[in-house]
């Protein structure tokens, strides 16, 4: 049960993914069929709920990608229930301390290393590979701290040193506000935050992960080079609102004579 998303953590390697907030296996086959490595599935601000998520999984896993569930809290059900129904990555929201996410993955692992319950799921075919998931799944899953509050930046150090955290993925719009500067992600208590996280995470040898939700060539050669290596790029509806205005201005500069085809 290889997890090429795990594998690429654990060996400070790129990979690109995408965040799936439309609670519909459609929008999650289009998405996994372009060939990106893993696929998010936001809990937290999508409305989606967990009989479909269990669906957008079957979707996701159909074309070999990774399915990953951005959790709406640190909460024991919520990672249980995520996992058995077929998340082969979670992300963890606002962390801000060892302890917190020492707490998430103990909920995660299987014993000895943690608490989670045995139970059929369709995570290992309702009991048909049971054997062969429980064997495996402590290795299998990847797990993500996400940092999204100045106390994490804090913590960072000590953060990055639990056992079996795989990577992290910075919240720049939470951390700004944290601060008290909602949405100025370029002012000098940011600046410093992304770069204390992106200088732990080299000392470390931990991943670091980021969210460009309007990707273009700039901002995603900018992430490359600070040394951001589990990137999202976009998400399903902006995506959607991106291509539909694209097409509706290019009928109207039609229309309007600014150009022909």
């Amino acid at each position: 049960m290889v997890n090429k998303l795990r594998s690429a953590l654990l060996e400070d390697r790129l990979t690109l993914g995408t965040w799936l907030q439309i609670g519909h296996p459609a929008v999650a086959e289009i998405l996994a069929h372009v060939g990106f490595d893993w696929i998010c599935v936001d809990l937290e601000h999508g409305i989606i709920d967990l009989e479909t998520m269990a669906n957008i999984f079957r979707a996701i896993g159909a074309y070999g990608t990774v399915p990953v569930a951005r959790l709406p809290l640190n909460d024991p059900i919520w990672i249980r229930r995520s996992l058995d129904a077929g998340a082969r990555g979670l992300i963890i929201p606002m962390i801000s301390s060892a302890e917190e996410i020492e707490m998430a993955i103990r909920y995660a692992k299987y014993p000895p290393r943690g608490e989670r319950g045995y139970g059929y799921s369709r995570a290992n075919a309702y009991g048909m590979d049971f054997e062969n998931y429980i064997a495996e799944a402590n290795e299998a899953i990847a797990i993500i701290a996400q940092i999204e509050h100045k106390n994490g930046i804090e913590n960072i150090d000590s953060i990055l040193q639990v056992q079996d955290l795989d990577g992290v993925f910075i919240g720049p719009l939470d951390l700004s506000g944290s601060y008290g500067k909602t949405g100025q992600l370029d002012c000098p208590e940011m600046k410093e935050a992304l770069q204390r996280y992106l200088s732990s995470c080299r000392e470390h040898k931990k991943c670091a992960g980021i969210h460009i939700i309007r990707p273009d060539e700039h901002s995603i050669q900018n992430a490359i080079n600070q040394g951001y290596k589990m990137i999202a790029l976009g998400v399903d509806d902006v995506f959607l609102e991106m291509a539909s205005n694209s097409a509706l201005k290019r009928a109207k500069h039609i229309l309007n004579g600014k150009f022909t085809i």
